[in-house]
């Protein structure tokens, strides 16, 4: 079993979630192979888990003719945690309604900006082009103040971490475990954020695949188990960290 782990020129990990990949993989035995260009890997098998930025695991798939996996954002099985209202829309079309107080976000991540809060045109700087249309998510403003990741494996909950936000806060974890069980297409490795509001309210910020996905401080061998098996589902492979 091998595991491909994106380095950076000076030859460290390319940042802490590749680190915790590496030392995950490590104690779970895996043979460790370090690449800084993704179109520079050779001998690969399908089975060999890439550890890397989203659009290094799409090359790796694409090499292999697998399909690419939509983002999973709002899985409609559960926007009743969202809290909010949710659509999908266009820049152009955003940007002559004049919208504010939205959060924009890209739908196809393949056309990337941050996403944020538009409360006036110069909000729009970086993220509108009037050359080019670009498919969004909109949602209504909410504000959270403090922020978890939830991963989930194999329909369990390995640990919910906080990664913003006030420390005091807690979240309702009957939210969390409700959004969970209720999120019955889901892959079978992902992380879903939840985030506490002004107003006392746990509501899911959204879902994330179980690839290049944040770490948060989840404890290693999990996270390399959490990367196997979504890798292993991805690929139509064996699931060598399934123990």
């Amino acid at each position: 079993m091998k595991a491909y782990i994106q380095i950076s020129n000076n030859n460290q990990c390319s940042n802490p979630n590749s680190f915790a990949a590496y030392e995950g993989f490590l104690k779970l035995g895996w043979e460790i192979v370090f690449y800084k260009d993704v179109a520079l890997i050779t001998g690969n098998n399908p089975e060999d888990v890439v550890v890397g930025g989203i659009n290094d695991v799409h090359k790796i798939l694409h090499h292999f003719h697998f399909d690419i996996p939509t983002p999973l954002d709002y899985p409609e099985s559960i926007r009743s945690f969202l809290g909010r209202k949710i659509w999908k829309s266009t820049m152009h079309q955003f940007a002559n309604n004049n919208s504010f107080n939205i959060f924009i976000k890209p739908l196809h991540r393949s056309k990337s900006f941050t996403g944020k809060l538009i409360t006036c045109e110069r909000d729009l700087i970086g993220c509108y082009d009037f050359q080019s249309d670009t498919d969004i998510w909109c949602s209504e403003s909410v504000n959270f103040i403090a922020e978890w990741r939830c991963f989930v494996r194999h329909g369990k909950i390995l640990d919910v971490r906080r990664y913003r936000g006030n420390w005091k806060l807690q979240y309702n974890p009957e939210v969390i475990e409700n959004a969970v069980h209720s999120y019955t297409n889901s892959p079978k490795a992902y992380a879903m954020d939840f985030g506490v509001t002004d107003n006392g309210r746990t509501l899911l910020i959204e879902a994330n695949d179980g690839y290049s996905l944040g770490s948060y401080g989840l404890p290693v061998l999990d996270y390399a188990k959490l990367l196997s098996t979504r890798w292993a589902e991805l690929t139509s492979s064996k699931d060598y960290g399934d123990f």
